[in-house]
């Protein structure tokens, strides 16, 4: 199904996917441990995107671009909207959009980089076999895991290997027993407040959940007072890395537990990831030089039949693209996500010149002239 979606699009054109995987956030560290020994950058209401044109956002961008920065761990509320499962924050006129499309994102991003592990955690409300539906029409039920009561938490390595990437946990406990893989939260983990109205009010006491619970979920955002909202002046503040170790260590002194799922708004500002990876224990990786002016490669340009295409380095996957005549009228329109070198067919494109519009996840945009013979 997800297939279908994704090559639409070759009545134009194909492309031949290159690029390399890394291991699980750039790091073969952490694949060894265990689940429940990982902290996960969480992102609190991940889909309440300004990208995706949410009034009074949680996060400036959307889903595919938290996953390709970092993060690992998606809250996500999901309500019932005429029989469609919708997510949205309070209330749905300040933007909602189909649960679908979060989902399909998370697919793609998982079937693409087949050494990284996911976690959503839904406030929920609505039913399981509509979450059950949701996931099976986004082929993600497949990639699902089970943790069985008797069983160990599982390393990373373990759920690469077995497929099963994606952890589901939710807040509604109405799970059947061939439901296993939707794992009910408070059974397995323990919370911090997620109502901190200033950056002096966090503490260490526990929320929902029980204290002896193997997970701890670290909610780590302010709120507007009012309509509890995030805000990003704050979370520029309490985002960064001192701000952030500091709690870490607060956590482990006080509580004697080291946070799971380090949830943040506007994951973006401050040093969150940087954080997160010293409290996994490793190094953040020394950005590669670039040449931010770098410009895309086609060749051979004329196209008489196929042609290939070199993304730079600067320029970081998915990529949308889209082909437009000189004046503007548009040929075709895609989302080929990932690839960094693709070849491209003339197929039943007419003699021409045409641009080639790229815009890459950081919404960088390069422009190629192609001329098709």
């Amino acid at each position: 199904m997800n297939q279908l979606r994704n090559y639409i699009a070759t009545l134009f054109l194909f492309a031949v996917i290159t690029n390399a995987y890394p291991q699980w956030n750039n790091s073969s560290l952490l694949c060894d441990k265990k689940y429940n020994e990982i902290a996960f950058l969480t992102t609190h209401n991940a889909f309440n995107s300004a990208q995706d044109n949410f009034k009074f956002p949680n996060q400036n961008y959307s889903i595919t671009r938290q996953l390709v920065d970092g993060v690992r761990a998606l809250m996500i509320d999901v309500y019932d909207v005429d029989g469609i499962p919708t997510v949205y924050h309070g209330k749905s006129f300040l933007g909602k959009q189909p649960l679908s499309k979060n989902l399909n994102e998370i697919y793609d991003f998982l079937i693409h980089n087949p050494n990284e592990v996911v976690t959503i955690i839904f406030e929920c409300n609505v039913s399981a076999n509509q979450i059950h539906s949701e996931l099976d029409k986004s082929d993600l039920l497949t990639m699902a895991y089970t943790k069985n009561d008797s069983d160990e938490w599982p390393t990373l390595q373990a759920m690469i290997d077995s497929g099963k990437r994606l952890m589901v946990f939710t807040d509604k406990k109405d799970a059947s027993s061939s439901q296993k893989w939707y794992h009910y939260i408070w059974k397995y983990a323990v919370e911090t407040s997620f109502e901190v109205t200033n950056t002096d009010n966090f503490t260490t006491d526990f929320n929902r959940g029980n204290a002896t619970n193997d997970l701890f979920i670290l909610n780590h955002f302010v709120v507007n007072a009012t309509i509890g909202t995030g805000i990003r002046t704050k979370a520029e503040i309490v985002n960064s890395k001192t701000f952030l170790t500091n709690r870490f260590e607060k956590c482990m002194s006080e509580k004697a537990k080291s946070p799971n799922f380090v949830t943040v708004d506007f994951y973006d500002l401050g040093n969150c990831m940087s954080a997160v990876n010293q409290l996994n224990g490793i190094q953040d990786s020394v950005p590669e030089t670039v040449d931010l002016n770098a410009k895309p490669l086609l060749y051979p340009n004329p196209v008489s039949s196929k042609s290939t295409v070199e993304m730079p380095k600067a320029a970081r996957p998915p990529f949308d693209f889209a082909i437009q005549t000189l004046n503007g009228q548009y040929i075709t329109s895609f989302k080929r996500e990932w690839e960094t070198t693709f070849s491209i067919e003339k197929k039943s494109i007419q003699k021409g010149i045409y641009l080639l519009n790229i815009i890459d996840v950081n919404c960088r945009g390069f422009a190629l002239k192609i001329v098709v013979l």
